[in-house]
This record gives C-alpha cells, sequence and structure tokens, in this order.
C-alpha cells in the first residue's frame, strides 16, 4: 500500500542529550525577510529549518547551516513582557509572512532527531545522506495550515543523515512519502 504524502517539513521527536526536545526550545526574533517575496519563500512556518543571521532566524536553504527547526511563530508579547507564540488578530494564523515581524520558537538542530517525509522513492536506510528541498526560488509551506512542506531528497550538499526509520505499520520505507528520523549534520551550537 502506497504511502501517505503528507509533507510537515521536520518534526522533532527524540533528543540525543537526555531531556525531552520540549525543554531544548529556544526563542529567537524573525530576521528581516521582506527582500524575500520569491513564492513566499521568505515565510517562517511549523517544520521549517532555520539558520541564525545577525541574532535573528531566516529561512534555511539547503547547503546553509542549520540553527533548528521551527516549531512556533508568534506576533505579540503580552504587558508582562512574555512571548506568545499566536497572532492575536488571526489565532487560527500558524506562520510569520515574510513581511511580518515576530518571534520564532526554535528546537536546536544538534542533539535532536526529526521526522520527515522523503519527496520520492529513495530507499534510503540507516547512514544513509540526503538533503532537504528548500531553496531559494520555492515555496516551502502552506499559509492555510501553517506547515512546512520541506521533505527529503537526493544528496548533494549533505544536509541530513538518516538514523532511524519510522516503524509505523503504515510507512514503507521501498516507496517514495517514507518517513525516517534524520539529523543534521551542519549545525550552529549556540547557548
Amino acid at each position: 500500500m502506497a504511502n501517505v504524502d503528507r509533507p510537515n517539513g521536520f518534526r522533532p521527536v527524540k533528543s540525543l542529550v537526555g531531556a525531552p526536545w520540549t525543554g531544548l526550545v529556544r526563542e529567537y526574533d524573525a530576521g528581516d525577510r521582506s527582500a524575500d517575496t520569491t513564492n513566499n519563500h521568505g515565510d517562517l512556518y511549523i517544520g521549517d529549518p532555520v539558520k541564525l543571521s545577525s541574532g535573528a532566524v531566516l529561512p534555511a536553504n539547503s547547503g546553509d547551516t542549520i540553527l533548528g527547526v521551527v516549531v512556533g511563530v508568534g506576533k505579540t508579547t503580552n504587558s508582562f513582557g512574555v512571548t506568545r507564540f499566536f497572532d492575536p488578530d488571526n489565532l487560527g494564523k500558524r506562520y510569520l509572512a515574510y513581511d511580518e515581524s515576530g518571534v520564532v520558537a526554535v528546537v536546536p538542530a544538534e542533539g535532536v532527531l526529526f521526522e520527515a517525509q522523503t519527496a520520492t522513492d529513495l530507499d534510503l536506510v540507516a547512514g544513509s545522506q540526503a538533503d532537504f528541498s528548500t531553496d531559494a526560488t520555492e515555496a516551502h509551506g502552506d499559509r492555510t495550515s501553517g506547515q512546512s512542506s520541506a521533505e527529503i531528497v537526493t544528496a548533494s550538499n549533505n544536509d541530513l543523515e538518516v538514523v532511524e526509520d519510522n516503524t509505523a505499520p503504515d510507512n514503507d520505507t521501498t516507496l517514495a512519502n517514507a518517513r525516517h528520523y534524520v539529523q543534521f549534520l551542519t549545525t550552529q551550537h549556540t547557548l
């Protein structure tokens, strides 16, 4: 039976440092993405790999050094100085458009495994290297769902390494849209 084609970017699933990945989430300001308008490439979606530039996050492309993966976005800080990961004008919105400022919750790429699906039948196994599909010329998310559409693709930059397969009974790793647990190979460490 074919795998379901449901790209949702990268989803943190396991921590390799002994703490739950939820305890590793860090908050960053979104960088200026106003010039990155081609196919809404400057948008930040849940599941997007991101990079750090001048202390702020930007969408990462294949070949970039990866800071981590977006798990939340917000546009407001309340009167007590506490960030809330939502848009008070649109509570169903789960992304930051390229022309919006805001804050981004990021799980670090270092020490965390992420689940993602392949774009085609790649027949990956543990130890296989691959890339992710985001580049500066294409859209990488859905403004309706707020989810990233980044997927695992054939290696050229060796962005990722497969650590293990998702062992769910409905995941056939010999077909397209197979789900794997991966780690980013070129990461940026921040404190």
